[in-house]
C-alpha cells in the first residue's frame, strides 16, 4: 500500500494520511475488482476523528487507524521485520515495549525480537490470515547456544518438548528462564488484554514443566494453560510466539470487536460479551482451532 507522496516539506495530518491511505485502499480494490471477474472490495473509511492507533474490526477481518510503529530499536527491543508490517494498536505496542524494556532490565543484555504485527492501515498482508487490526505480534524464543551463552541474532529455529532446537548444530536450546519470564509478564501485568499465546505443544510443555518446577504462581500457570494453545488451522508456532491482545476499552466504541474466547479472569467496567462474536460459525471456529 502506497500513500499518497506531498512536495510539501511539511508534516501531512492525521486526516491527510487517512486520505492517502483510503486513496491506495480505494485503487486496491478497483485493481482487485478487474483482475477477478465479478470480484467485490469494500475500502475501509474510518470516522475521520477516530484517534490514531486505534483497532477497528477483529483481528482475522479488519483494519487498523493510522498504527503505531514499533522502532527498529528500543530498549531490549529489536525488530527484525521491515517497517511496512510493524504497526500496532496503541496498546498492543505500548504493552510490546513496556515488556521488552523489563526483560531486559531483569536480564542484562535481553533482547526481545519483534517481528509483523500489522500494516499502518490494517488489512491483510502477505504470509497471515490474521494480523489485519494491529493486535497481533510476532515475538522469537529466546534462546541459549551449546555454551551456554545467551543468542542475540534472530533465528526461527524449530524446538521440540525437549527444550532443543531441531536440525541444528551446535545444539541450540530454548533459555526456558527467559521465555517463562516473558509468558510470566504478559500474563500477570496484562492479564485484560493477553487472550493467545500462540505456540506449539511441544513448547507449551517445556514452558509449564518450566513454570511448575521453579514453583510459578498457580493463578498465572492456570493462564498459561489455557492462554498457550497451539492453533488448529496454521503451521504449529514452534519456531515463534504469536500473541493476539483483546480490543482496548477506548477502541470498542470504534468498532474494535473481540470475539470469543473471554476468560473468566477478564473483567473490565465495560460488557466484553456484550461486544464478542457469538454466532455460530464464530463459535465453531472457537471449538475446531485458532480464531
Amino acid at each position: 500500500m502506497h500513500r499518497g507522496v506531498s512536495s510539501r516539506p511539511a508534516a501531512r495530518s492525521g486526516a491527510g494520511r487517512r486520505r492517502g491511505a483510503a486513496a491506495g485502499r480505494a485503487a486496491a480494490c478497483g485493481l482487485l475488482a478487474a483482475l477477478a471477474a465479478g470480484a467485490s472490495c469494500t475500502a475501509f473509511e474510518p470516522d475521520p476523528l477516530t484517534p490514531a492507533g486505534t483497532s477497528v474490526g477483529n483481528p482475522n477481518d479488519g483494519w487498523l487507524v493510522d498504527g503505531v510503529a514499533v522502532p527498529d530499536r528500543a530498549a531490549g527491543l529489536r525488530s527484525y521485520r521491515g517497517r511496512d508490517h510493524r504497526h500496532g494498536s496503541r496498546r498492543s505496542v505500548e504493552i510490546v515495549t513496556e515488556t521488552a524494556a523489563w526483560l531486559a532490565e531483569r536480564y542484562e543484555g535481553a533482547v526481545l525480537h519483534v517481528g509483523d504485527l500489522s500494516a499502518a492501515a490494517g488489512g491483510k498482508i502477505p504470509g497471515h490470515s490474521s494480523h489485519r487490526a494491529g493486535r497481533d505480534v510476532d515475538l522469537l524464543f529466546f534462546t541459549r547456544r551449546a555454551d551456554g551463552s545467551a543468542a542475540t541474532s534472530a533465528r526461527f529455529h524449530k524446538f521440540g518438548a525437549d527444550g532443543l532446537a531441531v536440525g541444528v548444530t551446535p545444539p541450540v536450546r530454548l533459555d526456558l528462564e527467559r521465555n517463562w519470564a516473558l509468558v510470566e509478564h504478559l500474563l500477570e501485568q496484562y492479564p485484560q488484554d493477553v487472550q493467545w499465546i500462540f505456540v506449539s505443544r511441544g513448547v507449551k510443555t517445556a514452558l509449564v514443566s518450566w513454570a511448575l518446577a521453579v514453583g510459578a504462581a498457580p493463578a498465572t500457570v492456570e493462564r498459561a494453560l489455557s492462554v498457550l494453545h497451539q492453533p488448529a488451522d496454521s503451521l504449529p508456532h514452534d519456531d515463534h510466539y504469536h500473541v493476539r491482545f483483546y480490543c482496548a476499552a477506548d477502541d470498542l466504541s470504534w468498532g474494535c470487536a473481540d470475539r470469543p474466547p473471554i476468560w473468566p479472569w477478564v473483567r473490565r467496567t465495560f460488557d466484553r460479551v456484550g461486544h464478542a462474536a457469538t454466532d455460530d460459525a464464530a463459535l465453531r471456529e472457537l471449538a475446531l482451532g485458532e480464531l
